[in-house]
């Protein structure tokens, strides 16, 4: 079995692949558990990078709004999205909501939290105008390159497990209360 064969054989099976794509399988159990749509969205872009690169960018894209809708569902959430809101857009209320983009933030963490709305803007822009999703022509740069593909899909697994990550740690889900009968009259 050559090499590539047995990284995508891991990978489904979940098993850790150091030093290529560490976050993937990791990415895979939480959109499991927590984000069935994404989970979905996202499987079917994976098993796409080799074969159609373009089509796997634009349903990482997707997998990634899904994940941010989600978590923007939660009642705690004071914004609410219409579910029109693009990827950029989704990131922006994401992270006035997680106060990661605060003024009283030292400098370094306001440009990692810009990076973010920057990443996602990037994959957005990639998917709108570097892929078959708005229509090419020949003179158009259209992304092929699997190498560039498994980079766009790292991104996404990095930015999805933060925001996952930051959301289960500021907001807890509220543990539930056994109320069990006591058996007593009054």
């Amino acid at each position: 079995m050559s090499g590539n064969d047995l990284l995508k054989v891991a990978i489904d099976m979940g098993v850790d692949t150091p030093d290529f794509i560490p976050s993937i399988p990791t990415f895979k159990n939480e959109l499991k558990s927590e984000f069935k749509t994404a989970y979905d969205t996202f499987t079917k872009a994976f098993k796409l990078i080799e074969t159609d690169p373009s089509l796997a960018v634009g349903l990482v894209n997707s997998a990634l709004e899904s994940i941010i809708k989600e978590i923007l569902k939660d009642e705690r959430i004071n914004s609410k999205v219409k579910g029109t809101e693009t990827l950029y857009k989704l990131t922006t209320i994401i992270l006035k909501e997680f106060n990661i983009i605060d003024k009283n933030h030292p400098v370094e963490i306001k440009t990692i939290g810009s990076s973010l709305l920057a990443i996602s803007q990037s994959i957005e822009k990639l998917r709108s105008e570097k892929t078959d999703f708005h229509g090419k022509t020949a003179d158009d740069y259209l992304l092929n390159d699997t190498v560039y593909t498994y980079f766009i899909v790292n991104s996404v697994t990095t930015v999805g497990l933060f925001l996952n990550s930051y959301f289960k740690t500021k907001f807890p889900k509220p543990k539930k209360i056994n109320e069990e009968p006591d058996d007593l009259p009054f």
